[in-house]
């Protein structure tokens, strides 16, 4: 469940992250080809950095059920 709110508030503070790039980048005294080259800048960085979140994640998630089953393993051989 702590997991659960965990990935949550990470996922608010992405997407909110996003939303305070994108505010600041329409708000900002540029021509319209320079914004729109900005927004897609931003957009790519955002992406990019989802990406090595999720990369992260997926490796961490991954050490942890190694953990796991060499745990078990370890404890059903103890137990048997």
């Amino acid at each position: 469940m702590a997991k659960d709110n965990k990935a949550g508030m990470i996922l608010a503070f992405l997407i909110g992250t996003g939303i305070g790039a994108a505010a600041v980048l329409l708000f900002a005294p540029q021509a319209g080809g320079e914004l729109r080259e900005n927004v897609t800048d931003a957009i790519g960085d955002s992406v990019r950095r989802s990406q090595k979140f999720v990369e992260t994640a997926k490796e961490q998630l991954q050490d942890a059920v190694d953990q796991g089953t060499d745990a078990y393993k370890q404890a059903k051989k103890a137990g048997a």
